[in-house]
This record gives structure tokens, C-alpha cells and sequence, in this order.
């Protein structure tokens, strides 16, 4: 049994219902929840947000949640995993079990495991400078172009393009003055020699056939524009003329606001515009929950098959609920998910005698090639940045990939292939209209 506390943390796409599972199982073990969705934590805009309605949380209390206000600009990551973690404290103070639960899966892997993200928390932080903060503060090349500077190493690990994880990189070693990939490598060296998990953790995936879920996820969001979140977007857009906020942080980028511009910026008049802007809250949902089990598959379960090195000693199993089919929903998801969670508090880890997945998806277990990927990523040797010359990214420049399998994979691709084929037909057709070239210029000669 393990000398940490317990928690439960439940993981899934948006619209799958983790928050109605959540709430059930709250009330069978007596728990209390702690949100984990970065968009969550902002005050109000309950609709675009996708908060549980206060009236379906039956009394259950709710944590980090509809706390920080829109023009906040110092909250991040630490910030969260601060007010959660005091929040866990309290819980457990009370008796009671916490369950962590949302999509954001970047707060997950801060709050819930060891040396997931660089921080230099052991290191006294200086303030910054107005030179640094104009710096991070600046567009992602001059961040790629000082990272690369000032700590060579790290910067091979981040896309070009990865505006996020450049500047994070770039402010630790400004508060630090410590290079961001020395802390990486005490970091991986601290994973091998014990468990990861702060807490005893036992962790479910609510899961969805994708094809249904993309059926709820555009149904959701038309109930969404039939229950006001119409009238938050439009509450949104005042504020943001008002503060003129740049859309790359903070609630601005919650999914249903950029989608919308377009239409707010010409008198919200225009129909069509409208439709439109549905429709790309629609798409950009649907891809954040592939990304969202892509997340899942190839990060989460990867790390806890790590923990069976350790005997699970402080948890680390992962149970799939399978959610596809509303109808049996508290045979296949409550009523399973709270005998696991009793057996896990009364037995701990290996006391639970549940399998860990229904049988048509243990194949998500059974594949090792998303473990062996990620870890290929993980390595340092595989940092190594490739350009391709004839695909280009969004900006029209040329694409980046960042280790070898990232490379692997796109030069396979159907886009690259394509553009590979169309340069061969270039060159092709240039190589025949010279020889037409000059066959006539040799008859032009002989007349």
C-alpha cells in the first residue's frame, strides 16, 4: 500500500461526459472535485466554457474553478498547480477524496507526476528586466532566435513554432539563470530511479467511439448557441475591443471565441458569417479531442506503464469506461468505475480485481509502438531538427519537424508526397519544353 494520500483523476475528451461520471462517483466515495481545464478557472462564461451546470453538481463542492478574471495575465501553470494542490490539502484534511478532472492535460501532468514540467522551483527566481520581458513578449522567431542563444540544447527539443513552450523555456533560465536543459536532464535521471506520481493516483479514461462523439460534440455546440453562449461571446468581444488582448493566451484562447471574429467584426449582422463560425467551433472541437486521446494514447499510458517498474506503489493504473452507448451508461461507466475506485481506496492498486479495459479496447494497452514513439521523442539524440525543402507550414515557411519520428512521419505523408510528385512533374515539363526549345532553334538554324 502506498504512503501517499489517494486521488482519482479522470481523463477524456470534451463532451464525453467526465463531469456527469465525476459528480456520480463524488457521491458514492464522498469526494470533492478539482477542475483541471485551463478555461475553467475563468470567472463566469459558463456556456463556452463547457462548466457543469450548478444545478446537475448536486452539492458536490467544485475547486479552482470560476476564480480568475479575463485580464489576468499572470496566471499559468504553476499558478494552477499551486491552488490545486492546496485545494488536495484541504480535501484530504476533511476526509474526503479528491478527484481531478479535465481536458487541459499539460495541468494534469504538472499537478499529478514529478518532473513533467521544467520549472526551477529549487532555484531562487529573479525579476525580470524590461529588455527580458519585451523579449518574451515578442513574436516566436525571437524567441526561437534567443532560446537557441542562450541554451542551445533545449532549443533543439521545441518546434520553431511552439510559441508556448519557447517562452516558458526562455523565463525559466531568465528567473533562474539556469539553462532550462540541465533541469531537463536531472530531471529524466530522477525518473528512473522512483515512482512519478505525487499522489497514490488512480486514473480513468471516460472513453467515445470517435465517430459518435463527433455527433455529440457538434450537437453540444448547438445547444450551446441555444443556452447563451452566444451572449458570452458577444460579452467577450466588448471586453477585448475594450483591452485590445492579444487572442494567444489567457480565456481568448477558449474555442468559440477566435471562431467568431469574423462575424463580430462586421456589426454581427451577417448570417452566413455566423453559420459559419459554428461550423469552425465545431471543427476546432472535434480536433481538440483528437488531440486530446492522441494525448491519452501515446503520453499518458506510456508514462504509467512506467510505474509498474515500481510495483504501482503509488498507483498509476488506468481503467477505460467505454461511454459510447448512453443507454447503459451506469452499467458500463458508474457502476464499474465506482467498484474499481472502492476496491483501489480499501486494497490500493493492486488490490483492484477489475480488468483495466472491456474487451474490444484492450487493444489501446497492447500497442507499443506509441510507447516506443514517445520515448524516441524523449530522448536527447532525437532533438535534432530537420527542414524539408518543398513542404511549407502555415506561415509559408519551411516546414520544421523536431526529432526522428516526426521526420519519419511527414516524409511518408500524403502531403509530402504529393509535393514531391509535383516537383518531379515540374521538372518534367521544364525538361521538354527545352528540348522543344531547342529543336526549334536548331531548325531555325538550318533554314
Amino acid at each position: 500500500m502506498s504512503n501517499q494520500k489517494p486521488i482519482i483523476s479522470i481523463v477524456g475528451t470534451t463532451g464525453v461526459g467526465k463531469s456527469q461520471f465525476s459528480i456520480d462517483l463524488a457521491e458514492a466515495i464522498d469526494g470533492e472535485i478539482i477542475n483541471a481545464d485551463s478555461m475553467q478557472v475563468y470567472q463566469r462564461l459558463d456556456q463556452i466554457t463547457n462548466k457543469h451546470p450548478m444545478e446537475d453538481r448536486k452539492g458536490v463542492p467544485h475547486h479552482v474553478m470560476d476564480y480568475v478574471s479575463w485580464d489576468d495575465e499572470d496566471y499559468h501553470i504553476h499558478k494552477f498547480s499551486a491552488d490545486a494542490r492546496r485545494a488536495i490539502d484541504e480535501i484530504h484534511a476533511r476526509g474526503k477524496v479528491p478527484i481531478v478532472i479535465g481536458g487541459t492535460h499539460y495541468y494534469l501532468q504538472t499537478l499529478l507526476f514529478n518532473n513533467k514540467t521544467i520549472d526551477g522551483s529549487k532555484t531562487e527566481k529573479k525579476e525580470l528586466t524590461e529588455e527580458e520581458v519585451r523579449v518574451l513578449d515578442g513574436p516566436v522567431d525571437v524567441l526561437f532566435r534567443k532560446l537557441r542563444e542562450v541554451d542551445p540544447v533545449i532549443s533543439k527539443k521545441f518546434h520553431p513554432l511552439d510559441h508556448r513552450k519557447l517562452r516558458r523555456a526562455l523565463e525559466i533560465y531568465y528567473t533562474t539563470g539556469e539553462k532550462p536543459s540541465e533541469i531537463y536532464h536531472e530531471q529524466k535521471l530522477d525518473e528512473l530511479e522512483s515512482s512519478s506520481l505525487k499522489y497514490n493516483t488512480l486514473f480513468f479514461w471516460v472513453y467515445c467511439d470517435p465517430d459518435v462523439l463527433n455527433e455529440r460534440v457538434d450537437a453540444r455546440v448547438d445547444k450551446m448557441m441555444e443556452s447563451g453562449a452566444i451572449d458570452e461571446i458577444k460579452e467577450m468581444y466588448e471586453f477585448y475591443n475594450d483591452k485590445k488582448h492579444a487572442c494567444t493566451s489567457g480565456i481568448w484562447q477558449v474555442i468559440g471565441f477566435k471562431e467568431f471574429l469574423p462575424w463580430l467584426e462586421n456589426n454581427q449582422e451577417d448570417r452566413k458569417q455566423f453559420d459559419e463560425g459554428v461550423e469552425r467551433m465545431k471543427t476546432r472541437t472535434r480536433q481538440y479531442a483528437k488531440y486530446q486521446v492522441k494525448w491519452i494514447k501515446k503520453s499518458l499510458i506510456t508514462e504509467l506503464d512506467k510505474e509498474s517498474a515500481f510495483d504501482y506503489v503509488n498507483g498509476g493504473k488506468l481503467y477505460i469506461l467505454n461511454a459510447t452507448d448512453l443507454t447503459v451508461w451506469h452499467e458500463k461507466v458508474d457502476d464499474i468505475g465506482i467498484q474499481i475506485t472502492k476496491n483501489f481506496l480499501s486494497n490500493g492498486a493492486n488490490g483492484v480485481t477489475f480488468p483495466q479495459a472491456p474487451p474490444d479496447l484492450e487493444d489501446f494497452f497492447k500497442t507499443k509502438s506509441a510507447a516506443q514513439s514517445n520515448r524516441t521523442l524523449e530522448s536527447q539524440e532525437n532533438w535534432k531538427h530537420y527542414t524539408c525543402d518543398i513542404c511549407k507550414d502555415k506561415q509559408g515557411n519551411a516546414l520544421v519537424a523536431v526529432g526522428d519520428h516526426s521526420w519519419n512521419v511527414h516524409i511518408k505523408s500524403k502531403r509530402h508526397k504529393r509535393n514531391e510528385e509535383g516537383i518531379r512533374k515540374r521538372k518534367h515539363n521544364q525538361e521538354i519544353l527545352r528540348l522543344k526549345q531547342l529543336k526549334e532553334q536548331e531548325e531555325s538554324q538550318a533554314v
